[in-house]
């Protein structure tokens, strides 16, 4: 729900409230225990203090160790010269030297403070916990230590512990915002929105420009599904404070879902101007214009962002996808050429340039292209699978299995490859090569629902083990319950068992997903033709018959359209 985080580096928060905290703590002692030398101790840390707020820590550390040699029994110079290792990094000797000061004086609170944000960044978070209750312990109403000791339970995602901590503040201080704040924000996590907005709008009721608190109370409404009162949220927190970012990429992601893109990218080019620094926003507002098919906006979106970031290779495919929408195959296959085959974005670099290749029929092209990584990216079987489609796209099965073949002996339990191999031996009219090749991927993986439905639907076609065939189809959805395919095969299924109704129900499903599938299309005339609803019939046969590029398959076609019109 709301990302809750606490900085777990509570050390560094602790460290400047401690500073001169211990300056006061370390006048009396030594003025009572070591009256001699207490003026130059006084000056040596006043000197050490000076030099670490300028970032010296070098000087710093000189003056309090002299400090120490003079005091070698305060714990407080002990958890200050602890703050300075921590600034230098330093966590060993930090810890060392607070528990040394712990062990001088168990009630020092700093030095317990100190330890316990230790731990807590370490995710040593028993000790943590147990030092910070040691404070509690100290000081009933310590309500610096609670918030840590809160947001220890937090770190450990026990929201329930956390908040019993938070109401223990409320106990003696009822109007503390922080505390209110968080329990608000416990609530929200454990998804109980009705205790969290009452916490959060007591944090409002005090504190009306707490926008921390309004932003949630949004994001809530967002879950909720009250977009309108979420806006009114966002939009108060701006008009408080209009460099609000978090709000406002709040804002822009609700007009998003609103498909109210125009809305979204005047709200992103707000945030640009905000921050020009992040990059993302203009990202963000090419996507948009993509969206919107607003192809020229788009490019010069991306091109902002990649004058800056020229290695940026997501926003450079992005950059060839709306060339290649706005129909500039050259320009969008340039792009794509530029992004190094060494980087993770290069195989959805070469996805998009088989994509391109296919669309604009350049098939041959587009093999030899891609054939030239092969020697770069030999190990690779996603570059062979799409060489594969390409010369399936062309007709050329055997040399789809061909490159197949190869993927396989880079990796021969790759599933995606051998279902494709199977695939193509169906197309190639090897029918029981295919169906051996698919009970292999079971062999593998049980549960792989192409090579599930591919066997059912094979047997369904053939009008055999029908029963075998919907058990296979039916495992195949649990993993797909929303694919196309698979829906279409079971009603093929029965449609064979002659349950007609059962047929129409679920292939009607799939057409809804798949409206341009000619093969769905068909099935649907098949069904209504069975059904003797001729007219509904004819309608699919003729939409099927627009969709089917195969020559063989649209004569099939055209002869059911004529037995229908007949029986009309």
């Amino acid at each position: 729900m709301i990302s809750i985080h606490i900085d777990s580096m509570v050390l560094f928060k602790l460290m400047k409230k401690a500073a001169f905290a211990i300056i006061v703590l370390l006048v009396l002692p030594f003025q009572s225990v070591f009256g001699a030398t207490y003026s130059d101790s006084v000056y040596s840390f006043l000197r050490g203090y000076r030099s670490e707020m300028r970032g010296d820590y070098n000087d710093a550390m000189e003056n309090y160790l002299r400090v120490q040699k003079d005091n070698p029994r305060s714990s407080d110079i002990k958890a200050a010269l602890a703050s300075l290792y921590v600034k230098k990094g330093n966590f060993t000797q930090a810890e060392a030297l607070l528990n040394e000061a712990i062990e001088i004086n168990p009630e020092n609170r700093t030095a317990l403070m100190f330890l316990a944000g230790i731990n807590a960044s370490k995710g040593v978070t028993y000790k943590a916990k147990s030092l910070y209750e040691k404070c509690i312990e100290l000081d009933p109403e310590d309500t610096e230590a609670y918030m840590y000791l809160g947001s220890v339970y937090i770190s450990e995602k026990k929201y329930q512990e956390a908040l019993v901590i938070y109401e223990k503040i409320l106990a003696y201080d009822d109007d503390n915002i922080i505390a209110l704040y968080y329990i608000g924000r416990l609530y929200g996590e454990i998804k109980d929105y009705g205790k969290a907005k009452t916490y959060l709008n007591k944090v409002i009721e005090i504190k009306p420009n707490f926008d921390p608190a309004i932003i949630d109370l949004g994001t809530i409404s967002e879950i909720e599904g009250n977009l309108p009162r979420a806006i009114e949220y966002y939009q108060t927190v701006i008009t408080h404070d209009p460099g609000n970012k978090k709000a406002r990429s709040r804002l822009a992601a609700i007009f998003i879902q609103q498909k109210e893109y125009d809305k979204a990218i005047h709200t992103f080019e707000e945030l640009s101007g905000i921050d020009r620094q992040d990059l993302s926003i203009r990202i963000r507002i090419g996507l948009l214009h993509y969206e919107k098919g607003r192809y020229d906006e788009a490019i010069r979106e991306f091109n902002l962002v990649l004058a800056s970031k020229p290695e940026n290779h997501t926003v450079r495919i992005y950059l060839a996808m709306s060339w290649r929408e706005k129909g500039d195959i050259k320009k969008a296959l340039e792009e794509l050429n530029r992004i190094d085959p060494k980087t993770e974005e290069f195989l959805i670099a070469i996805k998009q340039m088989t994509l391109i290749y296919i669309k604009s029929g350049t098939i041959d092209e587009g093999i030899a292209v891609i054939s030239r990584y092969l020697p770069e990216m030999e190990k690779k079987p996603e570059l062979y699978i799409l060489i594969s489609m390409l010369y399936e796209e062309k007709g050329d099965f055997a040399s789809g299995i061909k490159a197949l073949e190869e993927a396989r002996k880079i990796d021969p339990r790759n599933l995606e490859v051998l279902y494709q191999i199977g695939m193509l031996h169906e197309k190639k009219g090897e029918s029981d090569t295919a169906l051996s090749i698919m009970n292999d991927v079971l062999l593998i993986d049980p549960d792989y629902p192409n090579a599930l439905n591919f066997i059912g639907y094979s047997w369904a076609e053939k009008g055999i083990r029908l029963d075998e065939a919907e058990t296979m189809i039916k495992k195949a959805l649990v993993k797909r319950p929303d694919d196309g395919y698979i829906l279409d095969s079971l009603g093929w299924v029965y449609y064979k068992k002659g349950d007609f109704k059962a047929a129409l129900q679920e292939i009607l499903k799939a057409s809804q997903l798949m409206p341009e599938d000619p093969t769905i299309q068909e099935h649907l005339g098949d069904v209504h033709a069975a059904l003797n609803d001729f007219t509904k019939a004819l309608l699919h046969y003729e939409r099927s018959f627009q969709l089917e590029k195969d020559p063989t398959k649209k004569t099939a076609i055209e002869q059911k359209l004529k037995a229908i019109k007949e029986k009309k």
